[in-house]
């Protein structure tokens, strides 16, 4: 008898991820957060993007320097404090106040933004876990931390964590197909399906004169509402071999 089917994505935990992320976690089996590798500086794991005065903002989330950056381990990354989270909250009700569904998720955009934790990871696994969930999206997750046995770096990592969770199918964003590709000898050997995901990105009603693309995810719950947005997210799915 040959394995059951699992598909899975492996991810870093973003800050408000944009909407072809959750597309992804929509599309596989199991998401797992990749919270094992280093923090990158200016990273999406401490930034996003909204939209302030019809214009493109990024905000970033202070996070406490290690004795050498270059070693900060996502898992371990810690906030600065607290403030930036008041910060953000205020800056998305004078930004989004004129949306159409700001009425209507704005105590729970203050709850996802308020989360009490110290942790970088903790805070956006719960902004992501808790979107999906009103999203009515029932992937598993599972962090990479929490997978024993497994090291690497780059396919050969991703490659290692497929093995060990006896995946059939991986599913990747298109910009990692280069260092995956090098390893794609392993997963045919495995029986590893690779897919890439090309997704194209939607345009929605959004507040200002001008749509821009590929805002956090905030944007398009307050200017469509719950069931829109998962319309909109499934609407730019594709993907291929």
């Amino acid at each position: 008898m040959g394995r059951n089917s699992l598909k899975i994505a492996i991810m870093q935990p973003t800050f408000f991820p944009w909407m072809g992320y959750f597309d992804l976690i929509d599309y596989v089996d199991t998401f797992v957060f990749l919270d094992s590798v280093q923090l990158a500086r200016r990273s999406w794991q401490v930034r996003n993007k909204i939209k302030v005065a019809d214009s493109e903002y990024l905000f970033t989330v202070p996070i406490k320097k290690s004795a050498n950056r270059n070693d900060l381990i996502i898992k371990d990354a810690l906030f600065v404090d607290d403030h930036f989270k008041e910060k953000f909250f205020l800056l998305i009700q004078r930004s989004y106040k004129k949306a159409k569904y700001y009425d209507c998720l704005i105590e729970f955009v203050r709850q996802i933004i308020l989360f009490d934790t110290p942790r970088l990871p903790t805070y956006n696994i719960n902004i992501i876990q808790k979107i999906c969930q009103r999203l009515g999206i029932t992937t598993s997750f599972l962090m990479a931390s929490k997978i024993p046995e497994v090291n690497g770096k780059k396919g050969e990592l991703i490659f290692n964590i497929c093995k060990k969770m006896n995946a059939t199918t991986y599913v990747s964003p298109f910009g990692s197909r280069n260092y995956l590709e090098e390893k794609k000898d392993q997963f045919i050997k495995n029986d590893i399906a690779i897919f890439y995901q090309k997704y194209q990105h939607p345009q929605y009603t959004q507040v200002g004169a001008t749509f821009i693309s590929h805002l956090a995810i905030i944007d398009l719950l307050l200017n469509e509402g719950i069931e829109h947005s998962k319309q909109l997210i499934i609407k730019g799915r594709q993907y291929e071999k």
